[in-house]
């Protein structure tokens, strides 16, 4: 396992989802959800490659 790759994916995604809390109540804007959700999808991939690699 990559420790480094995990530490920035787990990063990423906090980063993502406190971004994505402070909107969390507001009606739907696409420009306010794009870069927490990239950062959430972004970390998430970074943690699981390793696995995503094994199941293909």
């Amino acid at each position: 396992m990559n420790y480094q790759s995990t530490f920035w994916g787990i990063l990423l995604v906090l980063i993502g989802g406190l971004l994505l809390m402070r909107e969390l109540f507001d009606w739907f804007d696409f420009e306010r959800f794009f870069w927490p959700v990239l950062f959430i999808v972004g970390g998430a991939l970074l943690i699981f490659k390793d696995k995503l690699k094994k199941i293909s």
